[in-house]
């Protein structure tokens, strides 16, 4: 089991890479991956690989607002009623500059209609964790993520 959830994770992987490059180059024509099909999809954080406003760490200027809205909207097009938010405080920290009518994103999502659970992750590429404790962690997320899964509204696309 953990061999095909490592395949899976290496796979997800390649494909929001490869998203996140076309987005980067300026193609928005899709925003998510598709896991399992109409269920559960993947997505990048609002603006993560915007051309003018995406980067690894940084902090969105107060112009980008309209631009995160757009992206909810992009996300209730394509169906998404949930979202599992794995963003840490740091990169929710981002967001504070926007005009949002929100405490944060999370609280974003929600006022926008999504319902939301919200699994702090730090991203493993700007951590200073040992491996292992990141492993262990891991395994924590990865259950944690199930249990929302299975206890959210999948896509609807009526």
């Amino acid at each position: 089991m953990e061999q095909e959830l490592n395949a899976k994770s290496r796979q997800i992987a390649v494909q929001l890479g490869s998203l996140g490059r076309r987005i980067k180059d300026g193609d928005e024509s899709e925003f998510l991956v598709w896991v399992i099909p109409s269920a559960l999809a993947c997505a990048h954080r609002p603006l993560r690989y915007h051309r003018l406003y995406g980067g690894s760490v940084r902090n969105l200027a107060a112009e980008a607002t309209p631009l995160v809205f757009d992206w909810a909207d992009w996300m209730h097009i394509f169906g998404i009623q949930s979202i599992i938010c794995l963003m840490h405080e740091t990169e929710l920290g981002f967001y504070r500059a926007l005009n949002l009518g929100a405490a944060d994103l999370v609280e974003f999502y929600e006022l926008r209609g999504f319902r939301v659970s919200h699994i702090p992750w730090e991203d493993p590429a700007h951590s200073k964790t040992p491996p292992a404790v990141i492993a262990k962690k891991l395994k924590e997320i990865r259950r944690d993520a199930l249990g929302a899964y299975e206890s959210l509204p999948n896509p609807d696309y009526s």
